[in-house]
């Protein structure tokens, strides 16, 4: 019986510990509104992604690195 219990406990933490592990996966991924791409996309076009685009402020070169693959 006591096994059973044991068994029960260790199954329940190993649940436990996926499921976070998922939800730290999802919150990783990051999405741009329509207006950080086009300002990326205009930005990139231009090659002002190291002077334009941090004087407005709408979106970091660095997000248009990662999400979009421009401005690298």
């Amino acid at each position: 019986m006591k096994i059973i219990i044991l068994i029960l406990l260790i199954f329940v933490v190993l649940i436990a510990g996926c499921q976070k592990s998922f939800e730290v996966k999802d919150k990783s991924t990051k999405s741009l509104s329509d207006m950080q791409v086009t300002a990326c996309n205009a930005a990139h076009e231009a090659g002002t992604c190291d002077t334009r685009l941090p004087e407005l402020g709408i979106v970091l070169k660095e997000d248009c690195c990662k999400v979009l693959g421009k401005c690298c």
